[in-house]
């Protein structure tokens, strides 16, 4: 959907440990299965991280490896909410529908943020399971 150089915000800089209006880099995009949307991303990554915003194609990851900042660990967040009007238009369901909202930050492996993305994907596409053991 898009890709875009812009300012850190107050809330980016801090959870990406850069300074507030330090240069960014955004991107947002649909993804789809079968062509049917099953989730919205938005991505802010330092813009050093990205030296060339041409870069990255298909796989952010892709283009954070070759720029030598690959994502080695990460801490993700999943919520439940309801789908304001943008997501709802994005995703092909009813406004206020069920959503997941997925925040995730990701680090290389000397502890810097690599990436601050959050995602809203569709509640009736998504079931997690989780498996327990017991010791």
């Amino acid at each position: 959907l898009m890709k875009s150089r812009g300012q850190a915000s107050e809330e980016a800089a801090q959870l990406l440990e850069i300074a507030t209006g330090a240069p960014v880099i955004r991107l947002s995009r649909v993804r789809l299965a079968g062509g049917e949307p099953l989730a919205v991303e938005n991505a802010t990554v330092p813009a050093d991280m990205l030296p060339a915003l041409d870069a990255v194609d298909s796989s952010l990851y892709r283009a954070l490896e070759s720029s030598g900042n690959r994502p080695v660990n990460g801490r993700q967040r999943i919520r439940a909410a309801l789908a304001g009007p943008t997501e709802a238009g994005l995703l092909t369901i009813a406004e206020h529908s069920e959503i997941l909202r997925i925040e995730r930050i990701t680090r290389r492996a000397d502890g810097r943020p690599v990436e601050l993305t959050r995602s809203a994907y569709r509640g009736d596409r998504f079931d997690f399971v989780s498996e327990l053991r017991l010791p």
